[in-house]
């Protein structure tokens, strides 16, 4: 098969970059061809391209970083050769960027896609994301879906936001087969749209017969470790708070950056909730209530910070890591599952290192308890609950450090296998084809469809006919 993995050009791709690695390498090793395409608002010349790549090779991309860049170095992909980053994404040859506003963008987009057999897409222009170009409006975005019915259309949906910030890909459900859902919440959120849906997990590329890492608890000198994106949902603050109340020998080593980070270490626009106070931490003593930060603080107490790593960098890490620690918690993501699993504690599973992870439960007056979880009622993990104080959230962590031994490796190998079976890009690329291959019929019956909300309905309207002129339902060209 030919497949194709496209998307509209965001300003931050995070994790997806690791996403689409892994599928890229997964379709390859099938024995299928498989290709990255991008719409841009802008095309480049091969001198260009290679003005790049040669900065890349070079090293002289990572001298002109900021010392705190969210962009980071440039790594090369190994199956297709790109180079990629986690926060631009993949860097791509002149062929496979499509300059939306060039006059022959839609021209050169066909010539890519209309002989393949499936297209993977990760994003589209919202009313949030407008792109714009010597006063031209992106209203004619929805001409890149209107391809032949032999090409089939899937979106991958990576979040829980996706029924909210992407309503308008209910518009385009005469053209997209099915949603293939990274995580339990994103599946949740798809509910609320009238097009077929699957889990399939996020997945990591995973050798048939790969095997965990054996390196034991007491050989690992990293105790806990989290390398993140500093987004608000992350709340890495409550880790960092932590600190001062686990012993002084517990080696806490965290990695990344992003907006919230600025605000957590900036002198002069710190955010209040950034500042260590007695209203959030009860055991705080009396003289440092709003006179320290957060940061500052956990540094006193020996946190190792560590800037922002590359993938490699992480995983090897990870392979010296006791505990990788995720303390985000959402209440939004609370609406549909007890704990949302990322990215890193996918690569810390694979590595050998035990999860730590947030309970969301009683955090909304949501019914999440009901919702099926294959991964949460099989993980074995430490649990903190979302409303943990400093000295409750170290208490946790210190009661993990008095591990036995045989527990830990037990359950890392349990972790291990369970993500070989639940996140393998191989089976994901399985899936897929077969999925494809199966006609509407078949889809409907392995998929469960939902149905538009009327806030689904209310905001396509709103994008597709207030915002791009655009009047529902679309009149495709395209048989």
């Amino acid at each position: 098969m030919k497949i194709l993995i496209a998307d509209f050009q965001i300003a931050s791709y995070s994790g997806i970059v690791e996403y689409v690695a892994a599928m890229v390498r997964a379709f390859h090793d099938l024995g299928h061809t498989v290709d990255i395409v991008q719409m841009t608002s802008g095309s480049i010349n091969q001198k260009t391209y290679q003005r790049k790549i040669k900065e890349f090779e070079s090293g002289e991309w990572q001298k002109k970083l900021k010392i705190h860049s969210q962009s980071g170095a440039y790594e090369q992909d190994k199956t297709l050769g790109y180079w990629k980053n986690n926060y631009y994404g993949y860097f791509l040859p002149p062929n496979n960027r499509i300059g939306v506003f060039e006059e022959d963008a839609l021209e050169h987009w066909h010539k890519l896609a209309d002989d393949a057999d499936i297209i993977l897409w990760n994003f589209m222009p919202t009313k949030n994301s407008m792109w714009k170009k010597k006063d031209k409006k992106l209203d004619f975005w929805w001409r890149f879906f209107d391809l032949p019915s032999t090409v089939k259309q899937i979106f991958l949906v990576h979040d829980a936001y996706f029924n909210v910030r992407a309503s308008n890909v209910s518009a385009l459900k005469d053209k997209i087969y099915f949603l293939a859902c990274a995580h339990l919440a994103a599946y949740q959120c798809c509910e609320e749209i009238g097009i077929p849906r699957v889990l399939l997990f996020n997945p990591r590329y995973i050798d048939d017969d790969a095997k965990m890492l054996i390196k034991m608890m007491n050989n690992r000198n990293v105790d806990f470790f989290a390398a993140h994106n500093f987004k608000s949902m992350k709340h890495i603050e409550e880790l960092v708070a932590c600190v001062p109340y686990l012993p002084t020998k517990a080696e806490v080593r965290i990695a990344g950056t992003g907006i919230e980070y600025f605000y957590m270490t900036s002198k002069e626009k710190i955010k209040p909730r950034y500042i260590c106070t007695s209203e959030r931490d009860p055991d705080l003593p009396k003289q440092l209530d709003g006179k320290i930060s957060l940061w500052d603080r956990a540094l006193q107490y020996g946190m190792n910070y560590v800037g922002l790593l590359t993938g490699g960098d992480v995983v090897n890490t990870l392979k010296n890591t006791k505990f990788a620690v995720d303390p985000s918690w959402s209440k939004h993501y609370a609406k549909y599952c007890r704990t949302h699993i990322n990215g890193f504690i996918i690569e810390a599973m694979l590595n050998g290192a035990y999860p730590v992870l947030r309970d969301y439960r009683g955090l909304e007056k949501v019914e999440n308890d009901n919702i099926y979880d294959p991964l949460f009622e099989n993980i074995r993990a430490i649990i903190i609950p979302w409303d943990a104080t400093p000295k409750q959230f170290a208490e946790y962590l210190k009661e993990a450090m008095r591990m036995p031994q045989a527990k830990f490796l037990s359950d890392t190998k349990h972790n291990f296998e369970l993500v070989k079976q639940l996140f393998n890009a191989k089976q994901n690329a399985k899936e897929i084809i077969r999925l494809a291959k199966g006609g509407k019929k078949l889809i409907q019956q392995e998929l469960e469809i939902g149905e538009d909300s009327e806030t689904v309905k209310n905001i396509t309207s709103d994008i597709m006919e207030n915002f791009f002129n655009i009047k529902l339902p679309i009149k495709w060209k395209t048989k």
